[in-house]
């Protein structure tokens, strides 16, 4: 973590590079070098080593950064302390509004459960409206973890399409709890089947 070999801050500049152009960002050789993609990749391994939690995402790094076309300058958009800030108050931003809609789409589930309804009726239930991770901590809280391996496909594929969710996930999962590719390998649990009653 304290390490980042050359070739990959070149990685990383060259992924805010492409990304900066994307969002109409100019770079202007007359006043600047092509050494600012190092420098923002840089600051951006910087966040990270000052913050464990923020994600090393040069795209995101890139969106978190208010940029004018006609007025940009790649130096204070992304190699400067006020970028970094910029980036660390979008990924609290984004870590609370995940958090926000995990804590509604969970409430609503409990509530149904406290109510009398079975668990697995609202986890599999096509308009409980609830995302793939939310029902996978609702099953690890009401079915315990063998049967809430059932959706770990689906909470892993969320993470996948953002890996902000871990930190999202603080409240209601441990960091051991938490869907891991390690857990993938796992075969999911299948729910006992009701066995019929014959009189016959």
């Amino acid at each position: 973590m304290t390490f980042v070999s050359q070739i990959e801050i070149q990685r990383l500049a060259e992924r805010i590079e492409r990304a900066y152009m994307r969002r109409g960002g100019r770079f202007r050789a007359v006043c600047s070098t092509p050494r600012v993609w190092n420098a923002a990749a840089t600051a951006l391994w910087r966040c990270r080593l000052d913050d464990p939690e923020l994600p090393v995402d040069p795209e995101l790094y890139v969106a978190a950064q208010g940029i004018d076309a006609d007025s940009s300058d790649p130096w204070a958009d992304l190699a400067s302390p006020q970028a970094m800030e910029r980036f660390r108050r979008r990924v609290r931003a984004i870590v609370h509004q995940l958090q926000s809609e995990l804590s509604r789409e969970i409430r609503r589930a409990e509530r149904s459960i406290s109510r009398g309804r079975e668990a697995v009726a609202v986890l599999t239930a096509r308009d409980s409206r609830l995302s793939p991770l939310a029902r996978y901590i609702v099953a690890r809280k009401t079915l315990g973890e063998d049967l809430a391996r059932r959706w770990l496909p689906g909470a892993l594929e969320q993470h996948r399409s953002c890996p902000l969710y871990r930190n999202a996930c603080g409240g209601f999962l441990s960091v051991a709890e938490y869907p891991s590719e390690r857990d993938a390998i796992r075969a999911p649990a299948r729910f006992p089947r009701q066995s019929a009653c014959s009189l016959n």
